[in-house]
């Protein structure tokens, strides 16, 4: 079968490769002149698959209403005369408790773990190497109220899998002694190292690596179409 994935970012450009290796012939549509060079150049760069917390939890109603007010707040919420945005906002505050939490927990790490898998036999499959680093988050907490808040979320996770633990301040400052500096404000908890830093070069390094690597050789051939660049894979 003939495809079209649109986006050469790391979504597309992995899309293309299981179709590919499934037998499908794959073009690759992109405006730009490149792969990874739209979203996939500019996001985080972060597979967090031990960072499994639903942002709908118990405490989230509260806060919500203190953060409309507030430009820098990490979830903005704008209330407008909008019945879909109240229909999701409804839906959001029906997730607000610890049994939807629990519930939402498990099925991320569930997620997470199978993201994980599958992006390790990608690169098994593929040879690609990217500027990728598997150290681990460490998660600081400055006042004593938000870290009592996740140690709760700790116990869910780690009932799921999930290896996440408490640890004082002089711990943190021993994993991770660039927060010398703060000591004085601040306690943590680190997960541990299945979270890997990815950059634009995991995209951009995997599309040429899925011909030469698939065991059905397949050429790549790059052409422009208009205001588009296209890269096409088809079987040999």
């Amino acid at each position: 079968m003939k495809t079209i994935v649109l986006g050469a970012g790391i979504i597309g450009i992995s899309t293309a490769w299981h179709l590919l290796e499934r037998g499908h012939e794959v073009t690759v549509v992109d405006r730009q002149p490149g792969p990874a060079l739209e979203t996939s150049f500019a996001n985080a760069g972060q597979i967090s698959v031990s960072y499994c917390e639903p942002w709908a939890n118990r405490d989230a109603p509260l806060k919500a209403l203190k953060w409309m007010f507030d430009k820098e707040a990490p979830l903005l919420f704008r209330p407008q005369l909008d019945w879909d945005q109240w229909r999701w906002g409804l839906k959001f505050l029906a997730q607000c408790n610890d049994t939807a939490f629990e519930r939402n927990v498990q099925q991320i790490v569930a997620l997470g773990a199978y993201s994980h898998a599958a992006l390790k036999d990608l690169v098994r499959a593929t040879g690609i190497e990217y500027h990728r680093l598997e150290r681990g988050i460490a998660h600081f907490y400055t006042d004593q109220k938000s870290f009592d808040a996740a140690g709760h979320a700790v116990e869910v996770m780690r009932r799921h899998g999930v290896q996440r633990r408490l640890v004082s301040r002089d711990e943190l400052l021993q994993i991770e002694p660039a927060f010398r500096a703060y000591g004085d404000h601040i306690t943590g908890a680190p997960t541990p190292a299945p979270t890997k830093a990815a950059t634009p070069a995991c995209s951009r390094r995997s599309w040429p690596a899925a011909a030469p690597s698939a065991a059905r050789s397949s050429s790549t051939a790059t052409t422009s179409c208009a205001s588009t660049r296209r890269a096409a894979l088809s079987k040999a």
